[in-house]
């Protein structure tokens, strides 16, 4: 289990990763999550861009964030966000043999900027095996039976469609967290005309801040739950502006 999640605005990009590990022993078969066993979050300097992992665990024998960290390591060559996810999906093709593969097993968030129209844009690719809802939102075929770079915010749709709003990825254990951020949204909404608007988010610190109070409600509540607390741990964080990297750091 795992909670990742994206945010591109008008403020930049944000991102947010819980650090928690679940395990299966294989004579039991009972799970248990230890938390702070994972760096799912990694900055990449030579984009400046962001990457989050979610799903399998380990990649050729390594644990996922620490293959990960090895990929942005020897991938310097690679100058552009669209290069490195081609060039990622590619090695995830050549490494994972899972017979799960093509129902959605591991995913990589990418966001950073790219210039369009001369002016550089929130983009945003999603790695991943299965079906992409959003390319087929758009009628794009793709084959689901690997990992493709799927171009889920290309900087052109943003500046199109986004504006003084945001756009949001979540993958990991999501179905809770979204069924009660959605919700919470929707009251935070009817709190508008009473003059209270929540978030109130005036930089991207603050939209960093909020993904962080997501992922630490959703901590909790599996915390007090009798559900295995799959997500937990210290949470990762960074933001990033068309300047290059703002912030990044953990928090508890």
């Amino acid at each position: 289990m795992t909670l990742v999640l994206g945010e591109l605005s008008s403020f930049g990009i944000a991102m947010a990763a819980d650090s928690a590990v679940t395990f299966t022993n294989p004579i039991t078969g009972l799970s248990y999550a230890r938390p702070n066993a994972a760096k799912k979050l990694h900055f990449i300097p030579y984009l400046e861009a962001g990457i989050s992992c979610w799903g399998l665990g380990e990649i050729a024998g390594q644990p996922t964030d620490e293959w990960l960290l090895g990929f942005i390591n020897n991938n310097n060559a690679l100058l552009t966000l669209q290069s490195f996810a081609e060039e990622l999906a590619r090695q995830l093709n050549a490494l994972i043999r899972d017979p799960g593969v093509g129902t959605g097993i591991a995913g990589f968030h990418l966001a950073g900027f790219e210039e369009y129209s001369g002016i550089l844009t929130p983009s945003f690719y999603h790695i991943h095996d299965g079906v992409s809802t959003v390319l087929r939102g758009r009628g794009i075929a793709i084959n689901t039976n690997q990992f493709n770079a799927n171009h889920d915010m290309p900087p052109e749709i943003f500046r199109r469609d986004i504006g003084d709003g945001w756009y949001i990825t979540r993958n990991g254990d999501y179905v809770m967290y979204a069924e009660i951020f959605g919700s919470l949204q929707d009251y935070f909404e009817s709190l508008a005309p009473r003059g209270i608007i929540i978030p109130h988010s005036q930089n991207l610190e603050e939209r960093a801040e909020y993904l962080v109070f997501q992922i630490r409600t959703m901590s909790e509540i599996y915390r007090l739950s009798n559900l295995v607390p799959g997500i937990g741990g210290g949470i990762h964080y960074l933001t990033i502006n068309p300047d290059g990297l703002k912030s990044q750091g953990i928090k508890y």
